[in-house]
């Protein structure tokens, strides 16, 4: 389950006060996805997007184990992100990661200070303190906002992300177009990777168009050459409404 926790974090879901920044949001959704690992269902998993009443937004998303893996373990893992606007700008406000069901406790928060441009990290028991910019985000509504950059076709794909207290750039490559099939359809998408120069772990994400983007398909490989695959099962909500034509790839190189 520790390797599996690395898809989750890509997988799928900013937030808003007004109907000019809705317009730049993905629409609302609802996905569910299963994950395969050894050829077998190790565990399914449900992501969504949702307006709350304050006006903020909820991205959230919850794994647990399935199949054999449960007999022997029963894992949950929850990760959420509250998103605001903030000057005129959709921004995290607060990032939750939870894992119930393992031995050590690995739970993590963030909280952003956008007036003092800082964020307040709580690794387990230990506290932290960075110093952010204007364009960092917490490693989970990144998703988001690749989703956003690949409908306007922006190029490069590069974050600014605070995780586990520190902050880091994460890249995305664009490999090209593929075709995949999925429980919930058959999508066009364009491939990307995410590039380590400093480790030999590669995830490629498959992400449609016709989905406003949303990935349909993510591979996560280790460094031991052990891999595992997150599919879509199924997707609901505004975001399955027409979203324009597929894209053809262009590489950022």
């Amino acid at each position: 389950m520790m390797k599996m926790k690395h898809a989750f974090r890509i997988l799928i879901p900013v937030l808003l006060c007004s109907s000019s920044l809705q317009a730049s949001l993905p629409p609302e959704f609802s996905a569910e996805y299963s994950l395969h690992k050894f050829g077998m269902h190790a565990a399914q998993a449900s992501s969504s997007l949702q307006r709350q009443q304050d006006g903020s937004w909820l991205y959230r998303s919850q794994t647990e184990t399935r199949g054999l893996i449960s007999v022997f373990r029963k894992d949950r893992i929850i990760e959420q992100t509250v998103l605001k606007a903030f000057s005129n700008e959709i921004k995290p406000v607060s990032y939750q990661y939870i894992h119930k069901g393992s031995k050590k406790n690995r739970d993590r928060s963030i909280i952003f200070d956008w007036n003092n441009m800082s964020a307040g990290s709580l690794l387990g028991d230990t506290p932290s303190t960075v110093t952010i910019g204007p364009e960092t985000i917490d490693n989970f509504s990144m998703q988001l906002k690749l989703m956003l950059d690949l409908k306007a076709g922006k190029r490069p794909l590069i974050y600014n992300i605070i995780r586990k207290g520190k902050v880091t750039d994460y890249e995305f490559k664009v490999l090209g177009n593929e075709t995949i099939e999925t429980d919930a359809g058959d999508f066009d998408t364009v491939k990307l990777e995410r590039s380590r120069e400093d480790s030999k772990r590669t995830t490629i994400m498959w992400t449609a168009p016709a989905l406003h983007y949303l990935p349909v398909k993510i591979m996560h490989i280790e460094t031991d050459g052990s891999q595992f695959s997150l599919l879509l099962n199924s997707v609901s909500g505004n975001i399955t409404e027409k979203a324009g034509p597929a894209a053809t790839a262009t590489n950022s190189d």
